[in-house]
């Protein structure tokens, strides 16, 4: 098997692939190949992949480079881990979207959208080339928002897609915190419908027992927030915290429990505490403004960079990549990674329990066939299918929303690969929080005038229609 992953220099790619290469099988005798524009850092991921104790026991080639089509050729997946949006536009968006009113994520949110907007062009061209090239191969989609892009290539090109996310596995550590313990669960299993970031567990059991009645008998008494792990630095701790406190939260007010903690799925259910709760954070976390942040940020990318590459002409033991995680979280491997499952399915080796975004076609009732839902499925070699015989059933006092914004993020990836202008406002518009209003068609002005050039040309005359 030949794995491809695009963005290949990601620090993030090393985890990920020590999982995929402990799966026997997978990538035994194959090939992966680290396709990145930044050819010192995908050098640096290939020699430190050399490293590793998984590699050497699948004997697997690592190739890198920065040509797409021979990084393409031959490949049975490809991976996209890339950001949507340049650093510096996307958070100068913030301000202006909590000035408006609304939350800025690079997923479910206004912000995201544009980020779709700015993406796009590449997904597309990565797409069309594995038309030409290797036309059987998946393209697994990490880059956020992962439905309207993975929409976008499912509706319009040939290659069957993929959007993953990384909050797969949230669960398996947050269920268990809610019942006190902050250890990852290994006797959890869940299934779950909705959108990405907003999914929510219809089912599952915990410990032999059926999950949802257990929980609502645990949090119907008095409830405190776990003892967290020693390791876990100060910024992980408030985000855990906060995390699986709202988690509780939505629970007692709605009676859901959602899949995958992240912060902008559940501000959908908590909108203008969350619109505070963004600004409060952007105000303390960049103090001196987005210009200055931005040179931070800068200088800590390439300080992890630094810190990384400083291990590649050392030798390293197997106590080093049993423990040196714990200081530094680039070196551990992942193997409940989303990707290492979708790999290890389509390998032929094993099927696998995923949920990933695609289209619905039946899957979720009350909801049209072609729009962009997540839900659990089962991936076995290249055919993938709802896990459920039965439909899924959301419950009602959130189904209006999960519905909406599937629609809203299906008709962006329609919009996108028909470089449709007007398409592309309305469904920037039908954003569904104060849709089509005054305010937001004011957002999506002031974040495309941000982007500037970063907007292909085909896409800029959607601003027309926000006035």
């Amino acid at each position: 098997m030949k794995i491809t992953i695009v963005g290949g220099g990601a620090l993030r790619v090393l985890g990920v692939v020590r999982g995929v290469l402990a799966v026997p099988g997978v990538l035994d005798q194959g090939e992966i190949f680290l396709y990145d524009l930044d050819l010192v850092r995908a050098e640096a991921m290939g020699r430190m992949i050399l490293k590793s104790p998984e590699l050497k026991r699948a004997n697997c080639s690592v190739r890198w480079g920065d040509q797409l089509d021979p990084a393409l050729e031959g490949a049975d997946a490809v991976g996209v881990i890339l950001p949507a949006s340049p650093w510096l536009s996307f958070n100068h968006g913030k301000p202006v979207s909590y000035d408006h009113g609304y939350i800025s994520s690079d997923n479910v949110s206004p912000n995201g959208a544009v980020s779709a907007v700015k993406i796009a062009p590449v997904l597309l061209t990565i797409a069309r080339r594995m038309e030409q090239i290797c036309p059987d191969a998946w393209l697994i989609n990490f880059v956020n928002p992962i439905a309207v892009l993975a929409s976008m290539v499912n509706c319009h090109t040939r290659i069957r897609c993929l959007g993953v996310c990384a909050g797969f596995t949230n669960h398996l550590s947050d269920v268990p915190r809610i019942f006190g313990c902050d250890e990852p669960a290994t006797d959890l299993e869940v299934e779950c419908a909705g959108i990405n970031h907003m999914s929510f567990v219809i089912r599952g059991t915990w410990q032999g027992e059926d999950l949802l009645p257990k929980l609502e008998a645990h949090l119907a008494k008095d409830w405190q927030m776990c003892e967290l792990q020693p390791w876990w630095g100060e910024f992980a701790r408030f985000n855990i915290a906060n995390s699986v406190n709202k988690l509780v939260r939505i629970w007692r007010e709605y009676g859901v429990l959602i899949f995958s903690s992240e912060g902008d799925g559940m501000a959908h259910l908590m909108y203008d505490s969350a619109v505070d709760e963004n600004r409060l954070d952007f105000a303390q976390n960049m103090p001196n403004g987005v210009d200055a942040a931005s040179e931070k940020v800068k200088a800590g990318r390439a300080d992890a960079d630094r810190r990384f590459q400083s291990w590649l002409d050392k030798d390293l033991d197997g106590e080093f990549w049993k423990n040196h995680w714990k200081e530094n979280s680039v070196f551990k491997r992942h193997d409940n990674d989303i990707f290492v499952r979708v790999f290890s399915a389509l390998s032929g080796v094993r099927s696998t329990k995923i949920a990933t975004s695609r289209a619905n076609e039946g899957a979720i009732v009350g909801i049209k066939d072609r729009h962009c839902v997540e839900y659990t499925q089962i991936l076995s070699g290249k055919e993938v299918r709802p896990f459920s015989e039965l439909a899924y059933d959301i419950p009602d006092v959130v189904h209006g929303v999960t519905a909406s914004l599937a629609a809203h993020q299906t008709m962006l990836g329609d919009a996108l690969a028909l470089e449709d202008p007007k398409m592309l406002a309305n469904g920037l518009l039908s954003y569904p929080v104060r849709p089509f209003g005054r305010s937001l068609k004011n957002l999506y002005a002031a974040l495309f005038e941000l982007a500037g050039e970063e907007i292909a040309p085909a896409y800029r005359k959607a601003r027309e229609y926000f006035h």
